[in-house]
């Protein structure tokens, strides 16, 4: 599996900072108390945890948000690019190429935290 260069890794740590500050201040301006703290990277992906499990009416703010969201891709056709990572990582993994899907995993992280925020 590939490791992450120390620059992506610090870039992708002070990603998942900001988006758990981000999604912690969206809660809290609708009135909800949610603490939300950054995670290790993983695969080239920043994550973020809520600490304690969401109540009915913050997890369905967050659903009404997630519907309302149409994304960067008005037209709501998936990326050329990730379609095209998606189908070189199911022809590794059907040929039993850990090591090529892994990297392809590695790749569609880092090629989302590029183009897609």
């Amino acid at each position: 599996m590939p490791n992450p260069q120390p620059a992506d890794a610090d870039v992708i740590r002070q990603t998942a900072a900001r988006v758990a500050v981000e999604l912690h201040d969206a809660l809290r301006a609708h009135g909800h108390s949610v603490q939300v703290v950054p995670e290790p990277p993983s695969y080239g992906q920043p994550y973020v945890t809520f600490l304690s499990p969401l109540r009915e009416d913050e997890a369905r703010l967050i659903t009404a948000a997630l519907a309302a969201y149409s994304g960067a891709r008005e037209s709501g056709q998936p990326c050329g690019e990730c379609r095209s990572i998606k189908q070189e990582w199911a022809t590794a993994q059907r040929g039993g190429d850990r090591e090529g899907a892994a990297a392809l995993a590695w790749s569609m992280g880092l090629h989302q935290r590029r183009a897609h925020t």
